[in-house]
C-alpha cells in the first residue's frame, strides 16, 4: 500500500533539488526565483488582503532576491501601495540573481533604503534575509534588526522559512524571526515541522515553484502525515466477517497504582476496532480490571510477588492454547522497573513471532537490557514497534533530551535502522521511524494531550491495528487517530480538561473525520499545499 504523503527535506537535500534542477533539468535559477516570488505576492494578497504599507527586509542572497522580486510583483500589481524595500548593501555585494532582480525592480519604481525605517507606519514586514541555507545563530547588525521586527508587534511573512530556523532540525538559537505566516518553497523543511522551532513560522504555505519534485521522491525517505490521504488506510470490514477475524490483542502490565493503564490500552484497543481483547495483568490485581472492562476479556497472570508479573510468564502464555489465537501483543502499560521485567521482556522479544508493541516501563526494562536488547530487537524476523517518549528515548539510545526533540526525526530514523525495530518517538511531534529508514512525522495534535495515560490509549490504538494492517501503515494510521482524537476532544472541553478516557471515547470520532475529510471544515490544518 503506497503512502504518497508530501515530502520533507533539509538544507542539503533542498539544494540538491535546486541545483539539479538548474543544472541538469535546464530550468533557469532566475525562473525559479520568479516562480517563488510570485508565490510570496500571492500569499500577501490572500493572507494580508488589507495591507497596503509593505516593508520588504531583502538579505543579499538568494531569499533576498525572492522578497526584492517580490516586492517588483506586488507594485505592478498594486501601484497605489507602498513597497519598500529595506537592503543594507551595495549593488555589488549582492548575489548575481538578487543583482539582477535589483536592477528590475529599480526600473519599476520599487523604493529601496539602506537604514530600517521607522516599523510603525507599516501594516505588513516581509523576512527575505536569511533563507534554508543559512546555519544559526544570526550575529552582528542582523541580530539586532531582527530583534526590532520582532518588537515592532506588526505582522510578518517569511520567505521560505524565518530567518533565524535551521532547516536541519527544531533547534532555536535567538534571535529568530517570529512570523504569522511562512510561504515555504517546493517541501517542507526539517525546522517547519520539528518543535520548538515549528512554533516560529506560523500557518506554513507550499507553494511550486517548478521543480520536478517527482524524479527525486523515491531519494526522500521523510514524509509529512496528511490527513487527506488516510482514507486509504482505513482497515475495510467484509459483510461476511467475524470477531476472530479482526485481530484479538493481548495486552500485558499493571502493578500496584498503575493498572488504569493496561484498561486504558485494552479500551483504546476495543475502541479503535480490535475484534477481541485480552488484558493480562497480575493475578493479585486482576479483580480490579474485571470490575472495570465489559466488552474486553481479562486474564490473571502468574506474579514474582504480590502485584508484580512472574518474568517467566511467558511459559504460561505460549503453552496456552489461547496463544494461537493472539494476533498482536502491547506489553509494558504500567508493569513497572524490575529485574523481573528485563527477564520478561527477554523473554517476549524472543518468543513472541507476531507483531507486538513495546510501551512505558516495558521500554524501560528494555533500555536496562543494554546492548542485549538491542541484539535481541536485532534478531526479530518481525520487527518490535517501540512508542518511547523523550525520557524513555534517552534510557534507550544515552542521548541528552534536548538533542533527541531538536533532531527527532533523525534520532528515530538511526535507532530504527540499526535495531530492525519501528520506532514511534513521541513529543510536540510524533515521529514514526521504520527499519528501512523512512520516517513519517505527524504534525496534529494538541497541547491537551500533555496527561498522564495518552501513551497507554496510543499502544492500544496500535495495538488493534498491526492485527489488521501491515505495520507502517499501522503506524500511520494509529498515531494520526491518536491526534486527531486529542484534538476533537479539545473540542469539547476546555484544554485544561482533556482527559486519556476522553481521548478513547473520541478515537471513533476520529475515524469518520478520516473517513469523510473535508478539507473545507479542517479549521486546524497548519500546512497547505497551494499551488
Amino acid at each position: 500500500m503506497a503512502l504518497n504523503f508530501t515530502k520533507i527535506v533539509n538544507a542539503a537535500q533542498m539544494q540538491h533539488l535546486d541545483s539539479t534542477t538548474i543544472n541538469e533539468i535546464g530550468i533557469p535559477s532566475l525562473v525559479l526565483m520568479e516562480n517563488a516570488a510570485r508565490g510570496v505576492a500571492k500569499a500577501v494578497l490572500e493572507e494580508f488582503p488589507t495591507a497596503k504599507k509593505i516593508l520588504v527586509v531583502a538579505g543579499k542572497g538568494n531569499n533576498g532576491g525572492d522578497g526584492i522580486a517580490a516586492a517588483r510583483i506586488l507594485k505592478n500589481l498594486y501601484p497605489e501601495r507602498e513597497i519598500v524595500v529595506f537592503l543594507p548593501y551595495e549593488v555589488d555585494e549582492l548575489k548575481e540573481d538578487p543583482r539582477v532582480q535589483y536592477k528590475i525592480a529599480k526600473q519599476v519604481g520599487v523604493k529601496f533604503v539602506k537604514e530600517l525605517p521607522p516599523l510603525e507606519g507599516f501594516d505588513l514586514i516581509i523576512d527575505a534575509i536569511f533563507g534554508t541555507g543559512f546555519k544559526p545563530p544570526i550575529k552582528g547588525r542582523w541580530a539586532s534588526i531582527v530583534k526590532q521586527l520582532n518588537a515592532a508587534g506588526k505582522p510578518i511573512l517569511a520567505v521560505d522559512i524565518p530567518s533565524g530556523i535551521s532547516s536541519d532540525n527544531g533547534a532555536v538559537y535567538e534571535p529568530v524571526i517570529k512570523a504569522q505566516v511562512t510561504v515555504t518553497f517546493a517541501l517542507p523543511k526539517y525546522g517547519q515541522v520539528l518543535y520548538p522551532a515549528s512554533a516560529y513560522c506560523g500557518k506554513v504555505l507550499i507553494r511550486d515553484i517548478s521543480i520536478p519534485i517527482h524524479l527525486f521522491e523515491e531519494s526522500l525517505k521523510t514524509n509529512l502525515i496528511e490527513v487527506s490521504k488516510l482514507k486509504n488506510l482505513l482497515p475495510k470490514r467484509e459483510p461476511f466477517t467475524y470477531k476472530n477475524r479482526e485481530g484479538h490483542v493481548l495486552i500485558i502490565g499493571g502493578s500496584p497504582g498503575k493498572t488504569g493503564a493496561v484498561m486504558m490500552a485494552a479500551k483504546a484497543a476495543t475502541e479503535a476496532g480490535a475484534g477481541l481483547v485480552t488484558a493480562g495483568v497480575p493475578e493479585s490485581l486482576n479483580p480490579i480490571v474485571e470490575n472495570y472492562l465489559i466488552e474486553e476479556m481479562t486474564q490473571p497472570l502468574p506474579e514474582v510477588e504480590k502485584g508484580y508479573l512472574h518474568p517467566l510468564l511467558g511459559d504460561f502464555i505460549f503453552e496456552s492454547p489461547d496463544y494461537k489465537r493472539f494476533t498482536s501483543l502491547v506489553i509494558g502499560p504500567g508493569m513497572g522497573r524490575y529485574k523481573g521485567g528485563q527477564e520478561l521482556i527477554e523473554d517476549f522479544l524472543t518468543r513472541w513471532e507476531k507483531p507486538m508493541v513495546i510501551d512505558a516501563d516495558g521500554i524501560n526494562n528494555l533500555a536496562d537490557l543494554g546492548t542485549k536488547g538491542k541484539e535481541l530487537l536485532r534478531n526479530r524476523k518481525i520487527p518490535a514497534v517501540l512508542t518511547p517518549h523523550v525520557g524513555e528515548m534517552q534510557r534507550l539510545t544515552g542521548l541528552y533530551s534536548q538533542d533527541i526533540i531538536h533532531n527527532q526525526i533523525e534520532v528515530a530514523r538511526k535507532f530504527a535502522t540499526e535495531n530492525n525495530c519501528y520506532v514511534v518517538l513521541k513529543a510536540a511531534r510524533t515521529v514514526i521511524a521504520t527499519p528501512e529508514g523512512d520516517t513519517y512525522v505527524n504534525v496534529r495534535g494538541t497541547p491537551a494531550m500533555a496527561k498522564g495515560g495518552m501513551g497507554d490509549v496510543l499502544s492500544g490504538i496500535l495495538g488493534a491495528l498491526i492485527s489488521k494492517l501491515p505495520l507502517k501503515e499501522a503506524l500511520v494510521l494509529g498515531v494520526s487517530l491518536h491526534a486527531l482524537a486529542g484534538e476533537i476532544s479539545e473540542d469539547q472541553k476546555d484544554t485544561e480538561s482533556v482527559r486519556a478516557t476522553d481521548v478513547i471515547r473520541n478515537i471513533s470520532s476520529a475515524y469518520r473525520f478520516i473517513r469523510y475529510y473535508n478539507p473545507n471544515g479542517d479549521k486546524r490544518k497548519n500546512f497547505l499545499l497551494q499551488y
